[in-house]
């Protein structure tokens, strides 16, 4: 998880869109979680995750089959916010992750996804996905679930509504070099001086979108 994840994380929380109880997703790998923050809040957090870890209270593996899963959490019942935060690339179906996630929530509740668009790879444990926006409005007119526009973002860039072009197509944010005539050509000039790789790419190379979804 990076700043530009917290500060999308933050900007929900002081909108009370992240309420009690709260559970997380992936929350056993070594790197940063949500729970000093989400705990700051004064909101009731959870950590789930397939390997004990130091932030995970219950063992669940979310591609599974809706029973099993349901089962973990039985103590709890049903979960008014749950955090899928750079976790779905990582998995071999994430429609099924999703699904059991969505399941976990009471009705109204609030699911919080993070995926990367265009990213390094990153093993851990595998790479399997990059999802892009039209993923996540699908998804929810198959579900009949409730995607909020206001919080549809390209992390640290814009909304994702932003950038749409003539033909009502979803556009990627510009990398920094692409900002004016000048620097991309510039930009250009020198990619083909030295013949490097990735000369085509019109967009970050670290992409992210984040989306709320209520169910």
């Amino acid at each position: 998880m990076i700043q530009n994840d917290l500060t999308f994380v933050q900007k929900l929380l002081n909108n009370c869109l992240i309420t009690s109880p709260c559970l997380e997703l992936g929350a056993g790998y070594a790197g940063e979680t949500c729970r000093d923050l989400i705990l700051e809040n004064k909101i009731q957090y959870f950590g789930t995750d397939m390997e004990l870890g130091k932030n995970v209270d219950f063992l669940a593996n979310f591609e599974d089959s809706p029973e099993q899963v349901r089962s973990v959490f039985a103590s709890i019942g049903k979960f008014s916010t749950v955090l899928v935060l750079n976790v779905l690339e990582h998995t071999f179906d994430p429609i099924r992750v999703l699904d059991n996630a969505i399941e976990l929530l009471e009705s109204g509740g609030i699911c919080i996804i993070i995926t990367p668009t265009v990213w390094p790879l990153h093993n851990y444990p595998y790479d399997c996905w990059r999802i892009n926006p039209n993923f996540y409005e699908e998804y929810c007119r198959r579900r009949e679930l409730n995607l909020l526009m206001d919080y549809f973002e390209y992390i640290g860039f814009c909304h994702v509504k932003d950038l749409i072009d003539s033909q009502n197509n979803y556009q990627y944010p510009k990398p920094w070099y692409f900002k004016t005539k000048t620097s991309t050509l510039i930009s250009r000039f020198i990619h083909q001086l030295f013949d490097t790789h990735g000369r085509s790419m019109f967009f970050p190379s670290h992409l992210s979108v984040g989306c709320v979804i209520q169910k």
